[in-house]
């Protein structure tokens, strides 16, 4: 527990680092409406569940990941966790605003879909 917010994660800060960090928030923000979820070491972005979130932020770049239900092979993803047959979190990096393209454009909007979480209401609707 604790009290954590956008501004202290940003405290401190390059002007490159926080402008890294606005052009992903505003990208996750044209998916439509979404609560920031700041915590002690990441910014969530949370529709029903946290789909997207901002977990390291410096002069070299931001590390972030994004929460899938399926597996998305790309070079550009570091690492790729699966919780679960249908949840598979998928780590990459971005180090300048030219790296914001129609691929992260792409993830981000998957990302917030998943984020909602109708997948789980049409499932459950389906097995009454």
């Amino acid at each position: 527990c604790g009290r954590y917010s956008v501004a202290k994660f940003l405290e401190g800060k390059s002007a490159h680092a926080r402008s890294l960090y606005e052009h992903f928030s505003a990208l996750i923000h044209d998916c439509g409406p979404v609560r920031v979820a700041p915590a002690k070491t990441r910014i969530g972005f949370q529709v029903r569940m946290i789909f997207a979130a901002v977990n390291r932020l410096n002069d070299q770049g931001l590390t972030a990941h994004v929460v899938l239900t399926r597996l998305l092979k790309s070079p550009r993803f570091s690492r790729i966790d699966t919780l679960t047959p249908k949840c598979h979190v998928h780590h990459f990096r971005l180090e300048s605003i030219s790296d914001f393209d129609d691929e992260v454009k792409a993830w981000l909007r998957e990302a917030y879909e998943v984020g909602t979480q109708k997948h789980l209401i049409r499932r459950k609707a389906g097995q009454v």
